[in-house]
């Protein structure tokens, strides 16, 4: 995939996905500092994650994969990100409806495309509501359809990543951003859906860029459940959260800080 070089930071942009990947290099974790006594459970392994990872002082980067966008952008955006000083991005999503039209709970591509890439049903990845927000009957068994038939549309294609990447702009933007971190030796922090998608298909495009990446918290949604267990990436903070606003991440980034200073 052809970019360019870009005048404001050092790291050109890969001219091509095969030489982006050439880059991305076995993961090998760093020592970690003794925990104190205060820091136990998820934080704690939120933490020793971190530190794994990244030295220094966290300055970790909120990220919003805009609407109209595509891979290079996402590319560009970490590597101006990293040149920056940022050694932790994590992505978020826009609470504007419009432009976050992809990214909410019955966004029924990004719920096929898990499918896919999890080898699930339908059934097993529709968005099933939450305490304060049900699926009624009908509503369930027409996303169910339509999941299952966006299934049917892309199966073909199931094994060209740059394809099933190429079927939304926020996806390709998180394919190309989660590569480059990776490349980069940058942690991730995933938020949404859609973000998880980008992770599928960005490690069925190089299976070690992975180990760079975790989820932002734990979900009872089936999409996120599958999504991150497929890739065996850590699912995050235990907060059951169903908002595919990113809070996870925002939080995740908020303890880590606190965790720092203290």
């Amino acid at each position: 995939m052809p970019g360019a070089s870009h005048p404001d930071y050092p790291w050109s942009v890969p001219e091509t996905v095969d030489q982006l990947v050439a880059r991305i290099e076995p993961f090998i974790p760093q020592d970690v500092d003794a925990h104190s006594d205060r820091v136990t459970g998820a934080l704690a392994e939120l933490s020793t994650w971190w530190q794994q990872r990244a030295s220094g002082t966290l300055n970790a980067l909120e990220i919003q994969p805009p609407v109209n966008t595509n891979m290079d952008d996402g590319i560009a955006t970490a590597n101006a990100a990293i040149d920056s000083g940022h050694n932790l991005l994590f992505l978020t999503a826009d609470s504007n409806p419009e432009s976050n039209a992809g990214s909410n709970p019955d966004s029924n591509l990004t719920r096929a495309l898990i499918g896919l890439l999890t080898r699930k049903d339908a059934y097993s990845v529709f968005f099933q509501g939450t305490n304060q927000q049900s699926v009624s009957d009908r509503a369930a068994m027409v996303s169910m359809a339509d999941i299952r038939d966006l299934m049917r549309e892309h199966l073909e294609t199931r094994g060209e990543p740059l394809k099933l990447s190429a079927l939304d702009p926020r996806i390709d933007f998180a394919v190309g951003l989660l590569l480059a971190s990776s490349a980069r030796k940058t942690p991730v922090i995933t938020g949404t859906n859609d973000h998880l998608v980008g992770a599928l298909i960005a490690q069925r495009i190089c299976m070690k860029a992975s180990s760079w990446w975790r989820h932002g918290s734990t979900s009872p949604d089936p999409a996120t459940l599958a999504a991150v267990d497929r890739m065996g990436i850590p699912p995050g903070l235990p907060l059951e959260l169903t908002d595919q606003l990113g809070v996870g991440a925002h939080v995740s980034v908020t303890l880590l800080r606190e965790t720092g200073e203290n």
